[in-house]
């Protein structure tokens, strides 16, 4: 090898694997952050238990238990030692899936939220996947047509179904499938022994709430797309309405879709946990009513950092899908390199 090409083999290493190294300090950096956010919503939630009046002693064994035996239980629960340790056994705990016991029952919290969580994911994603494949095609078919009477029709229709309240449209959706027609059953409890029609109508819940707020801001980027000068400039060219649709409108519609889902993760997962209790489904947000009704607070304090870190995820999954997607967001990080 000669020398001159030994001086330029380290440059063309570097702009080969620019692109890569740019990428993975890209997501050490997201997943720092996504670590401090569940760190910092761990010690919220630890503080805001500590702050609560109600007795776990008291709620476990009753108004009626003696002084000693609140004093034996709060030992058995480590209640009797200092916040601090309290929070770092607890911490620690979390970090090998150990969340606890339950003060209402006594069982372990890990298998009370285990399958609860995967029933809820299960849930979150059957809804994010059907809503934006509804919605995605009908923002592109609308956008096409703006003015007529099918375009004003959609629009209006998704305005119409993002001003029900989440339990209203659950209630709604109820009435017609388990009442109406009778198709599915009132009750989602089935799902838990394997009888998956009950998921059907929270996911079609869910489903349309999503699907109508997928679709407004989808229909506005397609709109945009469609009049810029690259769009304009394709079609000049003679390329095919097929080509341009899926090279430059569907592309940039997809990552609007992608932030849409992660900025409405928060209002997604609130809706779901409504969701969850009119049709009695056994998810996360079941789970976490009831130890709220039931002060159950190690079980609220494991459902409240479970939520957070699913929320997290998504959130780092969005971003890591648009910096896929999205080419003009690599460029400016090698430049910025």
């Amino acid at each position: 090898m000669s020398a001159r090409a030994a001086t330029q083999l380290p440059a063309t290493w570097r702009r080969t694997l620019a692109p890569v190294l740019v990428f993975a300090t890209w997501l050490i950096r997201r997943v720092a952050i996504a670590a401090l956010t569940v760190w910092l919503v761990s010690v919220l939630v630890f503080a805001a238990i500590q702050l609560n009046p109600t007795n776990p002693a008291i709620v476990a064994l009753g108004a009626q238990s003696t002084h000693r035996a609140r004093i034996i239980f709060d030992h058995r629960m480590h209640l009797d030692l200092p916040p601090v340790q309290r929070y770092l056994e607890w911490v620690g705990g979390i970090i090998h899936g150990d969340f606890g016991t339950s003060v209402i029952n006594g069982l372990p919290i890990h298998d009370l939220v285990l399958q609860r969580l995967w029933f809820t994911a299960l849930l979150a994603i059957i809804s994010i996947i059907v809503s934006t494949l509804l919605a995605l095609p009908l923002a592109v078919f609308a956008a096409r047509r703006v003015g007529s009477a099918t375009e004003i029709g959609l629009s209006t229709g998704a305005v119409a179904l993002s001003a029900i309240p989440d339990f209203v449209l659950a209630l709604g959706v109820l009435l017609l499938g388990a009442v109406v027609f009778r198709a599915f059953p009132v009750t989602s409890t089935g799902v838990a022994d394997g009888d998956y029609s009950g998921l059907v109508l929270p996911a079609i819940t869910i489903v349309l709430g999503a699907a109508a707020y997928v679709f407004r801001l989808a229909r506005v980027s397609v709109v945009e797309t469609l009049s810029a000068p690259y769009a304009r400039a394709a079609t000049l060219r003679g390329f095919s309405r097929r080509r341009v649709l899926w090279r430059h409108i569907l592309p940039n519609a997809s990552i609007v879709v992608v932030h849409v889902v992660a900025l409405n993760a928060i209002s997604l997962m609130a809706g779901q946990i409504i969701v969850e209790n009119v049709f009695a489904y056994p998810g996360l947000g079941t789970l976490l009513v009831q130890s709220i009704n039931n002060n159950d607070l190690p079980v609220i304090e494991a459902v409240a950092v479970l939520t957070a870190a699913f929320l997290v995820v998504i959130n780092l999954l969005a971003d890591g899908l648009v910096h896929v997607l999205d080419p003009r967001i690599r460029q400016r990080a090698v430049r910025g390199s």
